[in-house]
């Protein structure tokens, strides 16, 4: 009888342990812990959730790449990124779906959570691509401030700004240049 109390309580602090635990500091997986999916563009068929691009990309900010916006909880449109992309899919780090993310070597998007086409994050991973404003990795702090004025959030080494139902953050190294730019959708921030 002792056994069996003994097991249950082990047990149930481990899942309480576990519930509270998830996603807490967890790193960002590895190329190791990404299951590539493909390597071609692939068609992601139409999504009744898919908000037009149009009605929402003068009231979002949009990420532009070879003369198309990018924008957070609209449909993406594969044939607009670059040739050379990779599909990964991974689970969620709380278990709740798969994550989808385009990645390429300039710039990701990731899609929302069991979704196959609503962006919900734009990440820039190097500076030969920018804002529409002309903000890129290693800008500096002085600059983003010149292009995008006083932020909605200033944390000291991150300015987020908010347009419409998305949100604009950039993360700064210790020496005040972009290290990071990230475009959010209305269900993924901070």
């Amino acid at each position: 009888m002792k056994f069996v109390k003994a097991t249950a309580l082990l047990m149930s602090l481990s899942i309480v342990g576990m519930s509270l635990c998830a996603c807490a500091g967890e790193p960002e997986p590895v190329s190791s812990d990404i299951n590539i999916i493909s390597t071609q563009s692939q068609n992601a068929g139409s999504n009744p959730e898919a908000t037009d691009a149009a009605n929402v990309g003068s009231e979002n900010f949009a990420f532009n790449y070879n003369g198309y916006d990018f924008i957070v909880d609209t449909a993406i449109d594969e044939s607009k990124l670059p040739d050379n992309y990779e599909v990964a899919m991974e689970a969620s780090c709380a278990g709740v779906g798969l994550a989808t993310t385009y990645k390429t070597s300039a710039f990701d998007v990731e899609l929302r959570l069991n979704s196959d086409e609503i962006i919900t994050r734009i990440f820039l991973k190097d500076d030969t691509v920018s804002t529409p404003e002309g903000i890129h990795i290693g800008s500096t702090m002085e600059e983003v401030r010149a292009a995008y004025g006083e932020p909605a959030i200033d944390t000291g080494l991150s300015l987020a700004y908010t347009k419409g139902s998305s949100k604009l953050q950039f993360d700064f190294k210790d020496d005040g240049k972009v290290q990071f730019i990230t475009y959010f959708g209305t269900q993924d921030y901070l």
